[in-house]
């Protein structure tokens, strides 16, 4: 039998050829405003009677302050196309099923009669029996997520707690100074009721809550909670504690740093499986806490790969977990007993989290993606997989490139790395062509073996043009298991960046990729090591630098996730020479190339300031620079004209120093 990687090579190669032999001229290039109008796919969320899913999507509008999205409804077993369930104006997602299968809550921002026509994001139900979407709450302020409750009849939801009145009223009159950490808005459970039809919160008000489970019984639920509303609090600080919603009680937590993964209870409701990073906050591990014996069994410390989102089997003595290794994603079986993993199925897969499963277990549906078609809604039933909507058609008349997985080996230990590499429509083995590597944000993140076009992912419409385009997954990465993740700990653009160097130098042997016309980009720490390539090497004639921490330890210092660069150099006082050695800002008079920075002016991650160090640096050396600011956008970007112009200068760019 041919295994899915075989068959999905032997695919490639297929199509390679005949696409060589006969190029077809009726097929467009792919320009920057083709990626922006795609429509995103995502949610997807299977019926407990596995019958029907119902997801959302998401079109980006040019000039509008939101995005328009939208409740699409489809037969499980794709029997019929895809039908609109909810449009119109506002935002409207989130949708959970009750347990009938006949009912669907979700959130939306439309007008609500309940508020005086206000557009606040409500809870809202829709019975498939017939008849309009009906709002169910009003409450002061936008509600984030929510959950049926085992029997139906209630809905658990969290909603941030409004500013106090007196602080809205100083604001209205613009005194507005800002005490920094001094009003913080605690995000809580609301428990709405539909005996009683109304909504009450539930929580503590000095616990912030950002994920929330129910158990079997619908006596207890299980909660991700942190001590403040920060995002470096939910990220790196925050517990796994158990709610008695009967007595309003939250129960001391039973786990410290918990992942940002939804706990999930066992059948039987004695045992929760969650995720729990690391100390240094690179890493996580799934672990499992007996509710009988207060035992907890930690999980896949030794798996070359990571494991994500999970759900219990049936019967309770297994797990269906999305995992992730080198470039590929899929499903595998965590055996709850002695934590042995099997592998279940691969997947095109979408990101870390994001599958949903029938009442029976039988039917899964995730998002999913091809090299050559973007994300949809995908079914697994069996052994059986294929994706069962259709929202970008106009994909198949586009000039994709030719995606691969592929490997090399490290010139510092031996140690196998892959990546992704992007070939020109009709490319001609060994014939070198020009060649930007794109490197992904994290360290800890990695390239996939799917759909690689967006604002982010640039490697289909650059291919489009002529490029071919290598996306590295370097040491640091996610992909091959938790030590290779902390293998970048203290080593910013050491054996990373050797790595991604070694890569280009297999390629170039390969005859791929001209030395001669080689550029760089990326967006975070890609970005960074963007930075750090042409200011250690002459190679990359042209770079793009984008949202990029170029000096370590001043980002330490402004960010608003300080764990985040603690957990990779440790104090950025004691250790402040180490920062500085690994900061691309120290190295500007060595910088090789024209370099365009790309930043968003409201960016808290890596604020801008450290854009601007850097290009103000370069043009007091009288380096080739250009930087680009954009308005509004926090560090990862949003509107449509922003995605646009990113693209259209990423080509440009390229285009005009290669």
């Amino acid at each position: 039998m041919i295994s899915l990687g075989r068959a999905i090579g032997l695919s490639i190669l297929l199509t390679a050829v005949a696409q060589a032999a006969s190029p077809s001229a009726s097929l467009q290039r792919i320009e920057p405003v083709d990626i922006v109008d795609l429509r995103e796919v995502t949610d997807p969320q299977i019926s407990p009677d596995g019958k029907s899913i119902v997801y959302s999507v998401l079109r980006r509008v040019s000039g509008a302050e939101h995005d328009d999205t939208s409740l699409w409804l489809v037969p499980a077993d794709g029997s019929k196309p895809e039908r609109a369930l909810v449009i119109g104006e506002g935002e409207s997602g989130n949708a959970r099923w009750a347990p009938d299968s006949r009912r669907i809550a979700f959130l939306s921002s439309r007008a609500n009669p309940l508020d005086s026509g206000k557009q606040r994001r409500q809870l809202w139900l829709l019975s498939l029996d017939g008849g309009e979407a009906q709002p169910l709450t009003k409450i002061d302020g936008d509600i984030a997520d929510l959950r049926w409750s085992p029997d139906g009849q209630r809905i658990a939801f969290l909603a941030s707690d409004p500013l106090p009145t007196d602080v809205r009223a100083r604001i209205a009159l613009r005194q507005d100074a800002v005490e920094v950490d001094a009003h913080p808005q605690m995000q809580r459970v609301w428990i709405y009721d539909f005996h009683s039809r109304s909504a009450e919160p539930v929580t503590p008000a000095n616990i912030h809550v950002s994920l929330l489970s129910w158990s079997p019984d619908g006596a207890r639920l299980a909660l991700r909670t942190a001590q403040t509303p920060d995002i470096n609090a939910h990220w790196y600080r925050s517990d796994v504690a158990i709610f008695d919603v009967a007595d309003k009680r939250l129960n001391a937590p039973i786990a410290k740093r918990a992942a940002a993964i939804a706990p999930a209870w066992s059948p039987d409701g004695q045992r929760l499986a969650y995720s729990e990073i690391f100390d240094d906050g690179i890493g996580a591990e799934p672990r499992i806490y007996d509710f009988r014996s207060g035992k907890v069994t930690s999980c896949g410390n030794n798996y070359p790969g990571l494991l994500g989102e999970m759900r219990w089997n049936n019967d309770g003595r297994a797990l269906l977990v999305h995992k992730f290794e080198n470039t590929r994603t899929g499903f595998a079986q965590l055996d709850a007993s002695n934590c042995d993993i099997k592998h279940v199925a691969d997947a095109f897969y979408v990101g870390p989290y994001g599958f949903s499963a029938s009442a029976d277990g039988k039917t899964v549906a995730y998002v999913g993606s091809a090299f050559r078609q973007p994300p949809e809604v995908w079914v697994m039933s069996g052994k059986t997989q294929k994706a069962i909507t259709k929202t970008n058609p106009q994909t198949e008349s586009w000039q994709l490139g030719e995606a691969r997985e592929i490997s090399w080996t490290a010139t510092t230990d031996g140690k196998t790395i892959y990546g992704v590499l992007v070939t020109p429509p009709g490319y001609v083995p060994g014939t070198p062509v020009k060649t930007v590597v794109q490197i992904h944000g994290g360290p800890e993140w990695a390239w996939w073996s799917g759909w690689l076009g967006s604002w982010h992912e640039w490697a289909q419409m650059l291919a489009s043009h002529g490029y071919a385009v290598f996306m590295p997954n370097p040491r640091g990465s996610d992909g091959q298991g938790t030590a290779f993740a902390k293998a970048a700990k203290g080593d910013w653009g050491g054996g990373d960046y050797q790595d991604v160097i070694d890569g280009v130098d297999a390629l170039i042997k390969q005859r791929i990729a001209d030395p001669s016309r080689l550029g760089i980009g990326g967006w975070s720490y890609g970005g960074f090591m963007s930075a750090w390539a042409v200011t250690h090497s002459d190679r990359f004639k042209a770079a793009i630098v984008g949202a990029a921490p170029v000096d370590v330890a001043a980002m330490g210092l402004t960010t608003d996730t300080p764990d985040f660069i603690t957990g990779y150099f440790g104090d950025p006082f004691t250790n402040h020479a180490q920062l500085d050695a690994h900061s691309p800002i120290r190295f500007l008079d060595k910088v090789q190339g024209a370099v365009l920075i790309l930043h968003g002016e409201q960016d808290t991650r890596v604020p801008i300031d450290l854009g601007e160090q850097m290009y103000v640096g370069m043009r007091y050396l009288n380096k080739p620079v250009t930087m680009i600011r954009y308005p509004r956008e926090p560090h990862w970007m949003h509107e449509y004209e922003h995605h646009k112009d990113v693209l259209t200068r990423v080509l440009a760019w390229f285009d005009a120093n290669l």
